[in-house]
C-alpha cells in the first residue's frame, strides 16, 4: 500500500508539535556542533561580549538612580537647572540685542533713503536750459 506524504488532510496539534520539535533538535545539535568546534579566540570573544552584556545591563539600574538624584539635587523636575536659567537667560539678551540692532539698522537705512531722495529731487527741479554761453570774439588776423 502507497502512503501520499501531502494527503491535504488537516494535521493535528500534536503533529505540528512533534515537526516543531523536530526542528528545533536539528539546529541545536547544527548549533552545538558548531560551537563545539570553536577557537580559544572565539571562546575568549564570546566571554568577553558577555561580560559586557552583563555590566551595561548592572549599572543600568545605577544610572537611572545617579540621573534621578541629579535632578533633585538641581531643584526638582519643575524647576530648570542653572545651566538652562542661564542658557535661557542668555538667549533673552540675544534677542534683545539682535532686535535693536536690527531698529538702527533699518532706522539708518531709512535716513539714507531719505537723503538719496533728496538729492535726486534736488537735480530733477535744476533749471533744465541754461543760458548759452557768449560765442568767442573771432581774433583777428595779423596783416
Amino acid at each position: 500500500m502507497n502512503e501520499k506524504a501531502d494527503t491535504g488532510a488537516k494535521r493535528g496539534f500534536q503533529d505540528r508539535l512533534r515537526d516543531l520539535g523536530g526542528a528545533l533538535r536539528d539546529i541545536g545539535g547544527a548549533a552545538l556542533r558548531e560551537t563545539f568546534s570553536w577557537s580559544a579566540y572565539q571562546w575568549t570573544v564570546l566571554a568577553l561580549l558577555t561580560a559586557i552584556f552583563l555590566l551595561i545591563a548592572l549599572s543600568y539600574g545605577g544610572i537611572r538612580a545617579e540621573l534621578a538624584a541629579l535632578k533633585e539635587n538641581a531643584g526638582g523636575a519643575g524647576a530648570p537647572a542653572p545651566a538652562e536659567a542661564d542658557l535661557s537667560k542668555r538667549m533673552s539678551e540675544l534677542e534683545s540685542s539682535l532686535g535693536q540692532a536690527l531698529t538702527e539698522m533699518k532706522s539708518g537705512l531709512a535716513a539714507d533713503l531719505n537723503a538719496i531722495r533728496t538729492k535726486l529731487d534736488a537735480l530733477g527741479r535744476a533749471p533744465k536750459a541754461a543760458a548759452p554761453a557768449p560765442k568767442p570774439q573771432p581774433k583777428p588776423k595779423p596783416q
